[in-house]
């Protein structure tokens, strides 16, 4: 007995030897696959800000330029050298860095006076002015600048370090207007051709390796570098310059980000804008990639006339972008076809044609018209603290804002969004930019809703003026009576979704479509009977969904108009016949 008794306790104390050597192998695998994991999107959180050095340009010994969609590849290279893919694809290590040369030459210049180009004496004069700005002490030598420069331009950036990436914005926007000229919305037809003509011709410089090129000014040297840091994921894939931008984009038109989760408002808002609007503008329908709409759909929507179908993964760098959800929707406005693009959700209901958006008075000064949120939420939160920690001078429509008030933790709603995209591309990149995968995702949608707060947050950033519908949301829907649990009085509601007029009594559109939610299957009940609209006022407050607002006593409600109310009943008639919305 003792012998077995022996034996039996050899083999447990093997087995739990066993048993603790595999656990602690186990262990060490999944950390080695949760660093490898946590290593890759470090890396292109890195690359996506422009560190990489090969999101700049390089020199290789047969001089041959590495193409911004090679470098995908690279995001596990030693960040502090640079690698450049020769042109039978084999890595050479690049020992010189061409922004730090960059840096070195402003030195010299400043160090021996020797400063015969008018463009660069201008250079070196904005840059001395911005960086005082940025900085305690004056910037009276050399080194200091260089300094200034190196951390402006080369030093890594993290989601967090948005004084930082506001610096690079304003620097990127200052030597836009010393290349470009300054950039003024208020254009007539004459003056717009010309700025987009210098935009196109004077551009190529960026899809290029110039920086080592000693004909080049310094301006735009410096600008090459900064403006492919912010945008490594713009150039090499369906665009190989600005202009390219720029040519592609002509004309007036409609954008609809579409997916197959919404596929039915998209073909409801569709068929009402042609059919019952009648409305002459073209439309564009953006989707992603194969699994964001299915080609049955696609096959259907090419049928219809004046339908441009355009898959977005073919355009950028989607390893950095990432685009998904809300974000692809300003990207979709820089990919459109269209130069001034209305920009609106699959789930939008119009009563009349976009077209006129375009006749908007601040719309036609600063090229943008957005248009407000409810009021929710107001005083201190997160996201004002984290806004104000790094916007410190804004801009004078920002300061109006109830958000920058804390008046409100809402303040733009983005179904409909429109866009003069040459005369605000600053503004429309610096959005891109905010709805890159790594920033929007640890920092942009956790201090506001969405891609909605970008629009205006990009364009202050990027320097950019912007418009902003002054009226406030005009709240459509039905009329409910609820009743008062406390004191047994009753009150009414409205119960509907966000509208918006342009004057007063025209109601233009609202968001959400006909439905309460927009669930798979939509029963009888979930459609909305839609009555009139009630204008926000400072003391209305919402039910816990945000679906009902309740009436003050004197409290104005405005019935649909017959014309309004025509428009509506023959949308509804026809989401019943073609049982797009309305069930059958």
């Amino acid at each position: 007995m003792k012998y077995i008794y022996f034996i039996l306790r050899k083999k447990t104390k093997f087995i739990y030897y066993v048993v603790v050597s595999l656990i602690i192998l186990s262990l060490v695998f999944w950390s080695y696959l949760f660093f490898q994991r946590y290593r890759d999107e470090y890396n292109k959180f890195i690359f996506s800000n422009g560190i990489h050095e090969n999101s700049i340009s390089e020199i290789s010994k047969n001089k041959t330029s590495i193409d911004i969609k090679d470098q995908k590849g690279h995001h596990d290279e030693n960040l502090n050298s640079s690698k450049e893919i020769d042109s039978k694809g084999i890595d050479s290590e690049i020992e010189v860095n061409n922004n730090e040369k960059v840096i070195e030459e402003i030195e010299r210049i400043i160090t021996n006076g020797n400063i015969n180009d008018q463009e660069d004496e201008n250079s070196i004069l904005l840059l001395k002015e911005l960086s005082n700005k940025y900085n305690n002490e004056t910037i009276e030598n050399e080194k200091t600048l260089g300094k200034w420069l190196q951390e402006l331009i080369l030093d890594p950036l993290q989601p967090k370090e948005f004084i930082k990436l506001r610096k690079r914005e304003e620097l990127h926007t200052q030597l836009w207007g010393s290349i470009f000229g300054k950039n003024n919305t208020i254009m007539n037809a004459e003056e717009l051709i010309k700025y987009k003509q210098k935009l196109i011709e004077e551009s190529a410089f960026l899809s290029q390796d110039h920086i080592n090129n000693s004909n080049l000014p310094l301006n735009k040297k410096l600008f090459a570098m900064i403006h492919r840091s912010l945008y490594p994921w713009l150039y090499g894939h369906h665009y190989n310059s600005l202009g390219d931008i720029i040519k592609s984009s002509n004309g007036k038109g409609i954008v609809i980000c579409v997916g197959n989760k919404y596929i039915r408002y998209a073909s409801s808002i569709i068929d009402s804008l042609r059919y019952v609007i009648e409305t002459k503008l073209p439309i564009e329908i953006m989707y992603y990639g194969k699994d964001d709409l299915h080609q049955h759909y696609i096959n259907f929507f090419r049928r219809l006339k004046d339908i441009y179908i355009t898959d977005l993964s073919t355009f950028f760098d989607n390893d950095i972008v990432g685009i998904k959800g809300w974000a692809i929707k300003p990207f979709a406005v820089l990919a459109s076809r269209f130069e001034e693009v209305i920009l609106i959700d699959a789930d939008s209901f119009y009563l009349r044609d976009p077209i006129e958006l375009y006749d908007e008075k601040g719309y036609q000064e600063k090229g943008t018209l957005f248009f407000k949120d409810r009021t929710l939420h107001p005083g201190s939160h997160i996201g004002i603290k984290w806004l104000k920690s790094w916007m410190i001078d804004p801009l004078p429509e920002t300061r109006e804002l109830r958000f920058w008030k804390e008046a409100s933790r809402h303040e733009v709603e983005s179904s409909t969004v429109v866009i003069h995209k040459t005369k605000t591309l600053l503004g429309l990149l610096n959005v891109c930019k905010l709805n890159e995968k790594m920033i929007r995702k640890s920092i942009m949608y956790r201090m506001v809703h969405g891609d909605k707060e970008t629009f205006w947050i990009g364009f202050d950033m990027a320097r950019q003026s912007y418009h902003l519908n002054p009226l406030p949301v005009a709240f459509v829907g039905d009329l409910v009576e609820f009743d008062e649990e406390n004191n047994g009085q009753s009150s009414w509601n409205i119960c509907g979704h966000n509208g918006h007029l342009l004057e007063k009594n025209k109601l233009f559109f609202w968001n959400g479509s006909l439905v309460k939610t927009k669930m798979e299957v939509i029963l009888e009940e979930d459609i909305i009977r839609f009555r009139g609209y009630a204008m926000e006022g400072k003391d209305n407050t919402w039910s816990d969904d945000l679906f009902c607002m309740t009436l003050k006593d004197d409290q104005e409600i405005t019935p649909l108009s017959n014309e309004e109310m025509e428009i509506y009943e023959e949308i509804v008639e026809r989401g019943e016949l073609l049982s797009i919305i309305i069930p059958p």
